[in-house]
């Protein structure tokens, strides 16, 4: 443990009770489980942007990007760059989500396509939350075992001769440590405050995001001597490109911008990120750029990786690769045990723990509203209270979080986890799409979409190769397309066949009755504080919370609407640039 001195502890529990603190009193502003849902629906633009930023950034994003970026170089970036020429999209796509008045994304599938589809997504849904906890579980793991070493503290070893006495035997595991430390602050604080806590404790932990993205970038351009000499340690000018020969080639970054664009719809935490605003202007504004935030702080996680390729040329830290970094997503970790002096070391795990509790109690909230009224209201008791129902979503959270912990024991690493979880939602993500977009689609052709779809990716994909294949090891064509740099095959495998079988199931199938169909348009079409609209046409609201209308929506919802998505699209493209232009600085 020799990276981590007397203060950096301090510090790390310093804000462990302090964010515990703040995010357990919210349960004080708890009254229904629509408070514990959606909070209202109150939330500012600033809740909204830290609250975006929060939910979709994780520490297991720069584990990743600089792995692969210590390996591939720059492009690594795209693991979560993936998702940049897709965030111009999210000005539009959040105003639906608030209009739509439902609490989760399973209320969408059941409003459009009837009940087996919500049901179908609801468990999805809980499957989807479970790989995304455990990949940043996983995540946070990989950074404390690269930080921390191999040594066993000298605290620790008196502590557990302590315990022997009473029969207690203790052994050292750094990474499980820090997993369920954490996992138990952050259902302490969602367990009390649900989404309210989560949105309240993420405006602080925010900032600490930022500072997680950017904090090692000064100690180690000083440490390797400048930007110049970044260039002249690595010496492969292909590791500065902004794709690689390998794995980040063109074909896959375009599979990846395609397939994340599809499936972010279909992520089931977006319901409450983009519609726990006061108005449709709160969602569009947090979501699009709460996110560009984050692809600002990528370009630190990418430096990260070059800076880390480049200590290993140093003769004093030419001998890296035998401390850990034989694997390549131990690079981050091992840059923060090396460049960071103590207490900064303390302010950078504060930040990391912030970055995935802020995501992982988000997951939560959203997790335990799809059991809670997905499953248990809708199937099982259906004249439950909303006392009861908010209960139940208070101890449903475990269950997720618990399915969460189960799959970071399976994952081998964070970019497998992080495809993973693109191919699991894009499943669902085609008929999102197509049920707002094409009124003919119906539940025949999103199941026929849906099995054709999932039977290729289990079989093809990464599960096959995992799952099935050490049952049948004879079977060569098994998990065929499971590795990480086949993701271009493997999407062209399963999505242009589900696109197919989606439209002619949806025209052979039974559409939903026409009143139907035309109220639930209605309702994603009418813009928040024309309520009463809705209310005149007898269009049911699952929950409206507070309804007030942005005059801008309201007076000019056209300009709003493209204006503000060519604003963001400009963004995109100079974000680009800038990785671009940093990646030559220095040559």
């Amino acid at each position: 443990m020799e990276n981590i001195e007397p203060l950096d502890i301090i510090v790390i529990l310093a804000y462990l009770v302090g964010i515990a603190a703040l995010g357990i009193y919210q349960v004080t502003r708890v009254k229904s489980s629509g408070d514990y849902f959606a909070g209202g629906r109150k939330f500012s633009k600033w809740m909204m942007i830290t609250h975006s930023l929060g939910s979709g950034t994780h520490a297991d994003d720069p584990v990743g990007v600089a792995g692969a970026a210590y390996e591939r170089g720059i492009s690594g970036i795209w693991y979560t760059y993936a998702y940049l020429f897709c965030t111009p999209f999210y000005w539009i796509i959040a105003p639906f989500f608030r209009r739509s008045r439902y609490l989760t994304t399973a209320d969408f599938f059941e409003e459009r396509f009837g009940k087996s589809l919500g049901l179908l997504y609801a468990i999805m849904g809980i499957l989807t939350f479970s790989v995304n906890m455990g990949t940043l579980l996983k995540g946070t793991g990989t950074i404390v075992s690269s930080v921390v070493g191999t040594g066993t503290p000298e605290w620790f070893i008196k502590l557990a001769m302590m315990l022997q006495d009473f029969g207690i035997y203790l052994s050292w595991n750094p990474e499980w440590l820090a997993i369920w430390t954490m996992t138990a602050i952050f259902v302490a604080y969602g367990f009390a405050g649900g989404i309210i806590a989560t949105v309240i404790t993420e405006f602080i932990q925010g900032f600490l995001i930022v500072i997680m993205s950017l904090l090692l970038i000064p100690y180690g351009i000083y440490k390797i001597g400048g930007f110049e000499r970044l260039h002249s340690l690595i010496g492969d000018a292909s590791k500065f490109s902004l794709s690689a020969p390998e794995e980040m080639t063109i074909p896959w970054i375009i599979t990846a911008t395609l397939i994340t664009l599809i499936g972010i719809v279909a992520q089931p935490h977006i319901m409450e990120v983009c519609s726990t605003g006061k108005t449709e202007f709160e969602g569009r504004v947090g979501f699009t750029y709460g996110n560009f935030i984050k692809r600002f702080c990528a370009m630190g996680w990418a430096l990260c990786g070059l800076i880390v390729l480049a200590m290993v040329a140093l003769p004093e830290t030419s001998d890296l690769h035998i401390a850990g970094l034989e694997h390549r997503e131990n690079a981050f970790g091992i840059a923060i045990g090396k460049l960071l002096p103590p207490g900064m070391t303390g302010l950078m795990f504060a930040s990391i723990l912030a970055a995935q509790m802020s995501t992982l109690s988000a997951f939560m909230v959203a997790g335990s509203a799809l059991i809670a009224r997905n499953i248990y209201k809708r199937y099982i008791a259906p004249e439950a209270s909303d006392k009861n129902i908010l209960i139940l979503a208070r101890f449903g959270g475990f269950a997720v979080v618990g399915l969460g912990l189960v799959f970071c024991y399976l994952v081998e690493g964070v970019a497998e986890a992080l495809t993973i979880f693109w191919g699991l939602s894009a499943l669902t993500g085609v008929f999102v799409w197509a049920g707002v977009l094409w009124k003919k689609t119906n539940a025949t052709g999103a199941w026929a979409s849906f099995g054709v779809m999932a039977i290729i990716w289990l079989l093809l994909g990464p599960m096959g190769d995992k799952l099935l294949k050490p049952l049948m090891p004879d079977v060569s064509w098994l998990g065929l397309y499971g590795d990480k740099a086949h993701l271009p095959q493997l999407v062209l495998s399963y999505l242009p066949i589900g696109i197919v079988a989606l439209i002619v199931g949806s025209l052979l199938g039974k559409s939903l009755k026409k009143d139907v169909l035309e109220k639930f348009y209605l309702l994603i079409k009418t813009p928040v504080g024309r309520e009463e609209d809705l209310v005149k046409a007898g269009v049911n609201m699952i929950y409206k919370g507070h309804a007030e209308g942005h005059p801008w929506e309201l007076k000019h919802p056209a300009l709003v609407n493209w204006g503000g998505f060519a604003i963001g699209l400009v963004f995109a493209i100079a974000i680009l640039g800038i990785l671009y232009w940093l990646a030559n600085v220095g040559t």
